[in-house]
């Protein structure tokens, strides 16, 4: 049962209110002593409180700030004989919910009661999604630092195996060299492995870190088209493994100079190809362009991939969302390489957006610089 503390100098007001809302299903107390109400509210769980504007012992905007300061979680409705338009904009700003004009009819009372206790509503959810998506961000720092530290040691401890096999392979005789190769390739797999689960652990790293505000950008002037052919280059081998065509595009002429954190963007480059590599066919295309225009760098990646549909293109950017999770399974990962994208681009002051005519039909990445991170060379 919801309960409401109705305060009012007048008796009759309090008796009309108490008699409406009694009836229809909420517990009510009244008190005509505003200095009651403090440790009425501190003995017991109240929802709403109904104040009156104008009462002779203490103003109702005095109360009001009083209430929203020591129990912020009630809901505060004026009522007033008295209104202004600036009363209610004061009202308003000092915390009131709603504001009711005397005389009031029981349907109006009811109606702002019930529009109020969805607002409480409201706010609750909200504050409950915020508190979750606080422990979900500990939970990923927390998870990222812990996982860390042993696959370090199992990296480095295979690295040092797998070099000590390497120099044995060229001691030993055949037969034991064919038993020392498929030994090698169950190191080999572990070692992809590792190096799988590394990268998993420093997305989640990274991006708790942007989340928090505690990642270093280190700027410098670096030339874009540099900046896409190392990132083309880091990308190859993938592409090449589904018979993909990476393509350069410059539609700007001379070189184009960034003031960026170099291996940020290029991670962004390399991210964005490995998206779309990953939902391309075999013997796809994509290419890259960059352009300088009157107030921005654009750098874009397209591709004639499955596309994405019109209700998924606000949702790319979530954090750990994939359009397609049996592709994602296939492939791996957390779902975080375009929010890790997103944040990278926002560091910088530019902006990110993705485009598609549908499903089957490709899909454009493209991100912005602001013109003053950008000169002409």
């Amino acid at each position: 049962m919801k309960k409401i503390l109705a305060v009012d100098d007048e008796i009759e007001i309090l008796k009309f209110i108490e008699k409406a809302l009694t009836k229809n299903g909420y517990f009510v107390k009244t008190t005509t002593n505003p200095f009651e109400v403090v440790d009425i509210l501190k003995n017991d769980d109240f929802d709403i409180a109904i104040v009156d504007l104008r009462m002779p012992d203490i103003d109702g905007m005095k109360l009001l700030e009083i209430i929203k300061k020591d129990f912020p979680e009630i809901e505060v409705l004026i009522i007033t004989a008295h209104a202004t338009i600036e009363t209610a904009i004061e009202c308003l700003k000092k915390g009131a919910d709603d504001y009711l004009i005397k005389p009031f009819e029981i349907k109006e009372l009811l109606m702002t009661v019930e529009k109020t206790l969805e607002i409480q509503k409201l706010k609750s959810q909200l504050v409950s999604m915020k508190e979750m998506d606080k422990l979900k961000d500990e939970f990923i720092s927390i998870i990222s630092h812990e996982l860390k530290t042993p696959l370090m040691a199992i990296s480095g401890a295979v690295e040092i195996l797998s070099d000590q096999i390497k120099i044995e392979l060229e001691r030993r005789g055949f037969l034991r060299r064919q038993s020392d190769k498929e030994m090698q390739k169950l190191f080999e797999i572990v070692s992809r492995q590792t190096d799988k689960m590394k990268k998993l652990v420093n997305d989640l790293l990274d991006f708790a870190k942007m989340e928090a505000g505690f990642i270093e950008i280190k700027k410098s002037s670096c030339e874009i088209n540099k900046l896409v052919n190392d990132a083309i280059k880091d990308i190859q081998p993938l592409a090449d493994n589904k018979k993909i065509e990476l393509t350069q595009e410059i539609y700007s002429s001379g070189g184009i100079c960034i003031n960026c954190d170099y291996e940020m963007i290029k991670r962004v480059i390399i991210n964005l190809l490995t998206n779309s590599i990953k939902y391309s066919p075999e013997s796809g295309k994509i290419s890259v362009w960059f352009e300088k225009t009157a107030s921005e760098v654009e750098v874009g990646i397209e591709d004639n991939g499955m596309g994405i549909s019109k209700e998924n293109l606000a949702k790319v950017f979530d954090k750990f969302y994939r359009v397609d999770q049996s592709l994602a399974r296939a492939s791996g990962g957390f779902g975080l390489g375009l929010s890790i994208c997103q944040k990278i681009v926002e560091l910088h002051g530019g902006k990110i957006r993705a485009e598609s005519e549908g499903l089957g039909k490709g899909s454009r990445f493209i991100f912005t610089l602001p013109i003053e991170n950008v000169e002409a060379r």
